[in-house]
């Protein structure tokens, strides 16, 4: 099977577990709307910040480096596990003190105890078994797609019988867990490969030497996808951010998720192709045009219908996500693109540009919502956004397209 048909299987069972996982995800957030305050979701937001910033400036890249690599994954296998589970721990640790941080800077005595119980996350996810990259790698995009649909199943289902019965953002956090503890599991009964604790110093070498770039691009997508969160939590409040947390989820996530199937459908076959920058143009043109395209389209019926949607899957009291809607949507369509260049210019590690431009987008998104938010509340936060997403693109698109024509 060549790679364009093999990018196609992949972009269509990554299309379809992203359609299953939006249905998923709003079965969930209808649910818990129902059963929790905006200040819960507002609180599970926060909690969600002190995981991200960890994970993000702790970046290993091990990921990439086996997909883009020529040896096979047994060669990092054992390496890149010992060097999961040691980041599983000190990210636990660290999330106890930012959690302590947090709960003195947004006044919420809550947050410390939410962010400890949240850091054996990270700690249970360590010792996922490496192989499962093996699926993206070989291009087994259909079992890849189950793997993580029932990924997000096991997350939604157990965080809506926990909310059922704590009525409390702690079911948020328990959904989490859960399927955390089923990843391990499953990563270990459904791959033959399995990992020993034995740490190369060669290999990780190889690891860490390609982490250099991407873990400042790690962090700056980290603040790139959640400052605002950060922000709009100290400017407007815990309950306001709930509401922003919802309308994020309904609109720019939906989107973002068909957008997500792209980038990990394309980023192997892009990896193959990468020593020839024709090929690899023509790939990046069609994926981004497909791309585009599904993504506009899906966001069409949301943007004329705002009020309709909020009100059936949210319920009569998430009526302030309404005015949100439409600027979230447009960020999450710029974003959609912008992850298909990203994958062009990672698999040709040119991280710089990418850095350039998150970083750009970051600064501007900052200033917008330091300058809209107290004017416009929440909805001024959902216009930095958008704002800050579009007028940045440009920057991006050129130079994703001069590394190419290079």
């Amino acid at each position: 099977m060549g790679y364009t048909k093999s990018a196609l299987s992949g972009f269509s069972w990554n299309s379809l577990l992203r359609l299953l996982t939006m249905g998923v995800v709003l079965f969930k957030i209808s649910v818990l709307a129902r059963l929790l305050s905006p200040e819960d979701f507002g609180l599970f937001s926060l909690v969600m910040i002190a995981l991200g910033i960890i994970e993000a400036s702790t970046e290993t890249g091990v990921n990439l480096t086996i997909i883009n690599s020529k040896q096979s994954l047994n060669y990092f296998l054992n390496t890149a596990w010992v060097i999961a589970i040691v980041r599983g721990f000190l990210i636990g640790i660290l999330m106890v003190a930012v959690g302590l941080l947090m709960s003195n800077y947004f006044g919420e005595p809550e947050l410390s105890w939410l962010v400890a119980l949240a850091a054996l996350v990270p700690v249970i996810k360590g010792f996922i078994n490496p192989a499962i990259i093996s699926l993206q790698k070989e291009l087994r995009f259909f079992r890849d797609s189950l793997y993580r649909f029932s990924l997000v199943a096991i997350e939604a289902g157990m965080a809506v019988i926990f909310g059922i019965w704590l009525q409390s953002v702690v079911a948020l956090i328990l959904g989490l867990i859960a399927a955390a503890i089923f990843e391990v599991a499953i990563s270990f009964f459904f791959f033959k490969a399995k990992p020993a604790f034995q740490y190369i110093p060669s290999r990780a070498r190889i690891i860490f030497g390609n982490a250099k770039g991407l873990t400042i691009s790690a962090a700056l997508s980290y603040l790139h996808e959640n400052v605002d969160d950060f922000l709009l939590g100290k400017l407007a409040g815990t309950q306001n951010l709930g509401f922003y947390h919802n309308a994020y989820s309904l609109s720019h996530k939906a989107n973002y998720e068909l957008a997500k199937a792209a980038q990990h459908s394309t980023m192997p076959v892009y990896s193959k192709i990468s020593t020839d920058v024709q090929r690899l143009f023509r790939a990046f043109v069609r994926s981004v045009g497909a791309t585009g395209v599904l993504i506009i389209l899906a966001s069409i019926p949301l943007f004329l219908f705002p009020g309709f949607f909020v009100e059936l899957v949210l319920g009569d009291q998430w009526q302030p996500v309404i005015p949100l809607v439409r600027w979230l949507l447009l960020a999450g369509v710029v974003q959609g693109v912008s992850i298909i260049c990203y994958n062009a210019l990672y698999v040709q590690h040119k991280y710089m540009s990418v850095n350039l431009h998150l970083f750009a987008t970051v600064t501007l998104l900052i200033l917008g919502l330091i300058t809209l938010t107290p004017r416009f509340g929440i909805e001024g936060g959902a216009m930095a956004v958008a704002a800050s997403r579009t007028l940045t693109f440009p920057l991006l698109a050129f130079g994703t397209i001069r590394s190419l024509r290079k």
